[in-house]
């Protein structure tokens, strides 16, 4: 399933991005030093460090024009190794001096086509705060521009499949699909974003409230790096 990016003229890309570098920044200044070694649950093969260096290589990659590969395995694994002995308050200066680049793109006109960091960012977010003890919620206006976003390439995958037309309603009254849908299901936010972004498996989504309908065969249309093996709660 591909991500769609719908961008409404009210909501700044670079500032969503911009917001949560800032919230992940003061997260792990104020964290331990012994915390940074600690696996990130949702990224079983990253430490905390791992994460923030692929964060900060992100940025560094896009100042230099390092984007052959972009998104790719081998591109993210190549920011980790780079940084491996780096610390973690030079990762983040690093990143603060980079990043507002990337920002600027992503508030422009043209920045649509770079959405996916804002994404990125978030998933990350959570992925910290998820190894660090400090789950949140999704802030409000980040998560009323990615529901939509995230949702529309599952709708039309399900729909080409064959399944029942579905509507989905967040806990916190997003609504995406027809209004006439057969399937409506209800979930929160945090739970559709972890999901989304492969941080739940397949047993996890089909146990959402799918109104009695198959969670399952919706399941197998909703993932974008695919499901994980084993459960995660946060």
């Amino acid at each position: 399933m591909n991500l769609t990016y719908a961008r409404p003229m009210s909501v700044d890309l670079g500032e969503l991005y911009a917001a949560s570098r800032h919230r992940i920044t003061d997260l792990v200044m104020s964290s331990p030093a012994d915390a940074f070694g600690m696996p990130c649950p949702a990224t079983p093969e990253w430490n905390v460090h791992d994460v923030v260096a692929h964060l900060r290589g992100i940025t560094e990659d896009t100042r230099t024009g390092n984007l052959d590969g972009v998104a790719t395995d081998p591109w993210t694994a190549a920011q980790v190794a780079r940084h491996r002995d780096t610390s973690i308050s030079e990762l983040l200066a690093g990143w603060s001096q980079d990043a507002p680049l990337l920002e600027s793109f992503l508030s422009s006109p043209a920045g649509g086509g770079a959405a996916r960091a804002v994404i990125d960012v978030h998933t990350h977010e959570a992925d910290l705060r998820s190894a660090l003890g400090r789950v949140a919620p999704l802030p409000d206006e980040f998560a009323r521009w990615a529901m939509p976003a995230l949702t529309e390439g599952f709708l039309a995958s399900a729909a080409a499949a064959g399944l029942p037309s579905l509507r989905i309603v967040t806990d916190e009254g997003d609504e995406m699909g027809s209004d006439d849908a057969d399937v409506t299901l209800r979930v929160g936010r945090y739970e559709l974003f972890r999901a989304v972004l492969g941080r739940r498996s397949i047993a996890q989504v089909a146990a959402f409230d799918w109104g009695g309908a198959d969670g399952a065969a919706f399941a197998a249309h909703l993932f974008v790096f695919g499901p994980r093996e084993l459960d995660l709660t946060e």
